[in-house]
C-alpha cells in the first residue's frame, strides 16, 4: 500500500468515535492518541509528510491490533491494513526487537531445541541469564509455562476410527513450546473422529509477529514456506489451535481451506461410537480478540465445550483484551500488565476449575498473571477438555 492508498483508506474514517468504547487502550488511558481515530489521524499526518515516523511511533506502537475498532466501524475502514502499513514506514525497529522476533520464530523448530530447553530450565543457565539479560528477557522467561516442552512430532498420525479425511496441523513457533498439550490433544481427538493428521516438517512461523511489526517481507517469506509445506500432502484442510496464528494464516493462499480447530470439529461428522463422558467442572472461557474480531468464530468454542455432559461453562465476556497481542506483552509491559490485571479482575479464579482460551498468547498472559497472584488455576485450550472427556470413554 503506497502513501496515496494509505491516505485514501484513512480518509474513509469520519472520526465519528463509535470505535472509542471498543478500544482497550483508549478505555485504559483516555488518551485520544491511544484511540483508533487518533491513530488514524497520526497515520494521515505520517502518510502526507506532516509528521515523521518518530513522532507517530509512540501511539502506533501502543496499538494492540485487536481489531475491536474495525469490527465496530460503520464505514468499514480496514484498520488492520492501516496500522500494519504505517508501521512498515516507521524508523527501523530496535535491534533487540528484531533479534527477539527472529529467535521466537526460528528456535522452536531446531532439532536441538528440546535439549536446549531442558538445559535452560534445569541448570544454572536460567538464573544467570535472568540476572544479566535485562527486564525484557525476564518478562519472556516469566511466561514459560510449567508444562513447557518443545514439540517434535511424527510426520503422520493415522486415524483410529473409520477414516473420513486427511488434515494438516499447523503448530506455530511459540506454540511448539506453549501449545504442546493442546496440539497433542488435537491429534488425539482428530484421530478418534476418523482423521489422519499430517504435521509437515517444513512448516514455519505464521508470520504474524513480523506482519504486525511492519515487516511484511519476512511475513511473506513465512507465508510462502507454509503454503509449500502444506501443499504437498493431498490434504482436505489445514487446522490450527492458536487463533492468533489463524488470523494470519487466513490471509494466505493455501491450496485447501484453513480451519480453527473448534470450528472444524463442530462441523465434521462424529462417528456413533465416539461419545463424551461427563466433566463436572467449572470452566471460565476467555474469547481471544483474534477469534472474536479477525476470525469471527467466537461462537465455536462454547458450542464445542457444551457438548460435554455436566460441564459448567461461564463465558468471561467482560474481558476486552488480556494484553497479550503477540509481542506486545514484551514490548509494551506497562499497558500489557494493566490490561491483564483488568481482565483478571473480571472473574474469581477460586470459583473455577479450569480457565480455557483458544490462543497461545492469551494462555501465556493469563497463566503468568495467575502465577503472580499465587492462584492455582490451570489454563487450557478447549480441545484439551474435549480430549479429557473423550479419553474417559476408552
Amino acid at each position: 500500500m503506497h502513501s496515496s492508498d494509505l491516505l485514501r483508506e484513512a480518509d474513509r474514517c469520519v472520526k465519528c468515535g463509535i470505535c472509542l468504547p471498543h478500544c482497550p487502550t483508549y478505555k485504559l488511558t483516555r488518551d485520544e492518541g491511544d484511540s483508533p481515530r487518533g491513530r488514524i489521524s497520526l497515520i494521515q499526518a505520517l502518510a502526507s509528510g506532516q509528521l515523521s515516523s518518530t513522532e507517530t511511533q509512540y501511539h502506533l506502537d501502543r496499538c494492540l491490533t485487536c481489531l475491536a475498532c474495525e469490527a465496530s466501524c460503520p464505514s468499514g475502514v480496514r484498520y488492520h491494513e492501516l496500522i500494519d502499513q504505517a508501521r512498515s514506514i516507521r524508523d527501523k525497529r530496535s535491534r533487540l526487537a528484531q533479534i527477539s522476533h527472529s529467535l521466537i520464530a526460528k528456535l522452536p523448530y531446531h532439532k536441538a531445541s528440546r535439549f536446549a530447553l531442558w538445559l535452560y530450565r534445569f541448570s544454572g543457565v536460567r538464573y544467570l541469564l535472568r540476572a544479566v539479560a535485562g527486564r525484557q528477557f525476564r518478562r519472556l522467561d516469566d511466561l514459560i509455562p510449567t508444562h513447557a516442552k518443545v514439540g517434535h512430532w511424527r510426520r503422520d498420525y493415522p486415524a483410529t476410527s473409520a477414516q473420513q479425511g486427511r488434515v494438516g496441523l499447523f503448530t506455530g513457533c511459540a506454540g511448539r513450546i506453549s501449545d504442546r498439550l493442546a496440539l497433542d490433544a488435537a491429534i488425539s481427538v482428530l484421530n478418534r473422529l476418523g482423521f489422519e493428521v499430517v504435521i509437515p516438517t517444513q512448516q514455519g512461523c505464521c508470520g504474524a509477529l513480523h506482519q504486525h511489526a511492519g515487516d511484511s517481507e519476512t511475513a511473506l517469506i513465512y507465508s510462502q514456506q507454509n503454503q509449500a509445506a502444506f501443499g504437498r500432502d493431498n490434504l482436505d484442510a489445514v487446522l490450527y489451535v492458536a487463533s492468533g496464528c489463524g488470523a494470519q494464516l487466513n490471509q494466505q493462499r493455501f491450496s485447501v481451506p484453513t480451519w480453527e480447530i473448534s470450528h472444524f470439529i463442530n462441523s465434521c461428522n462424529w462417528p456413533p461410537e465416539v461419545t463424551l463422558n461427563p466433566l463436572p467442572y467449572r470452566i471460565g472461557l476467555n474469547t481471544p480478540c483474534s477469534l472474536k474480531h479477525s476470525l469471527k468464530l467466537d461462537d465455536q468454542p462454547p458450542l464445542l465445550l457444551n457438548r460435554i455432559p455436566e460441564i459448567d461453562l461461564t463465558p468471561l465476556t467482560q474481558i476486552d483484551c488480556c494484553g497479550a497481542a503477540g509481542s506486545y506483552l514484551l514490548e509494551q509491559p506497562t499497558l500489557s500488565d494493566a490490561l491483564r490485571d483488568k481482565a483478571m479482575a473480571t472473574f474469581k479464579p477460586a470459583e473455577l476449575d479450569f480457565l480455557a482460551t483458544s490462543n497461545s498468547g492469551c494462555a501465556l498472559q493469563l497463566a503468568s498473571g495467575l502465577r503472580k497472584t499465587n492462584k492455582n488455576l490451570r489454563v487450557v485450550h478447549p480441545i484439551e477438555l474435549i480430549a479429557m472427556s473423550m479419553s474417559q470413554t476408552d
